[in-house]
């Protein structure tokens, strides 16, 4: 694998407009599925089918020509991005991976984010109400697709993207389960806690929640109710969501589901310091484990 393997280690929404490469620059075939949000928002989606490993000197400027491995409907990871950066970082070497153990997967840009429609964001935002719907679009048009078992849709995010993913998993009795890395456990646990460590000293009252996005949704409080597997991933080291949200979390999820959580001892947050580039090898068994032990049950 190639590229560049960190995103921006964020504590509010930075958005990156420009894509560092391509998934054909890699050797990857995908396409574009067409996604338009309830409010009319176009939300840019590559869709990877399962696929062998590119070979050495595959990647080329044009897109490869579309192809499948075979007629299945298979297993459909859908990878979510945090505050920062867009799907041209980690996604796509993570999308080589999975798709090389035959399952599709699909990364997308929020709005505001890569070649997503225009969207104005404030950077004191912790995230906008408007990313849910990003999230239930493209996980809606995700399982009109021919490729997929619309029975076995997974959902991977870290940092904001881990508490959106568990929102959309819980409100989607479609979605199978869900993978989280850094999982804050609420807005009143997070947002001390990112005061504390904050490089540039914001206060709370620069840390912005929108008024309309439901707080009662997050991770902590919908746990109890949780009823799909889940994997909790989180750095030993992680300063901005700490083990103890991790625990949190656990803690509260309900007996009788495939509940995990995986410490990664010297890991931390996000960045080069995050569990998926601190140890990826471990990152790789556990995730693909955890979609094999759940996928067809």
């Amino acid at each position: 694998m190639t590229g560049i393997f960190l995103a921006f280690s964020s504590h509010a929404i930075i958005p990156d407009r420009k894509y560092l490469r391509l998934p054909q620059q890699e050797g990857l075939i995908y396409r574009e599925l067409d996604v338009v949000t309830d409010d009319g928002y176009g939300i840019e989606t590559w869709f990877y089918p399962a696929q062998d490993m590119p070979v050495d000197g595959a990647g080329q400027d044009d897109m490869l020509p579309y192809r499948t491995l075979d007629a299945q409907k298979r297993p459909t990871l859908v990878i979510c991005n945090g505050d920062a950066g867009n799907m041209s970082y980690q996604q796509v070497w993570m999308a080589e991976f999975y798709a090389s153990c035959g399952v599709n997967v699909v990364t997308f840009d929020w709005r505001g984010f890569g070649a997503s429609s225009e969207f104005e964001m404030d950077p004191d935002y912790l995230c906008y109400t408007e990313m849910l719907s990003d999230y239930a679009a493209v996980v809606d048009e995700v399982r009109r697709q021919p490729e997929v078992d619309s029975g076995e849709i997974y959902l991977m995010g870290w940092s904001t993207g881990a508490y959106l993913s568990m929102i959309t998993a819980y409100a989607d009795a479609g979605v199978k389960g869900c993978i989280l890395c850094g999982t804050p456990s609420s807005f009143e646990d997070a947002i001390p806690q990112l005061v504390k460590v904050h490089p540039q000293g914001k206060t709370e009252a620069e840390l912005v929640v929108p008024d309309d996005f439901p707080r009662d949704m997050m991770p902590a409080y919908i746990a109890g109710e949780f009823g799909k597997p889940v994997l909790l991933v989180v750095g030993s080291e992680d300063d901005r969501t700490p083990l103890w949200m991790s625990e949190k979390i656990f803690d509260a999820l309900p007996d009788g589901i495939d509940k995990r959580l995986s410490v990664f001892e010297g890991a931390g947050h996000g960045g080069t310091s995050a569990p998926y580039v601190a140890d990826m090898e471990r990152w790789f068994v556990e995730t693909v484990s955890f979609l094999s032990d759940n996928s067809g049950e």
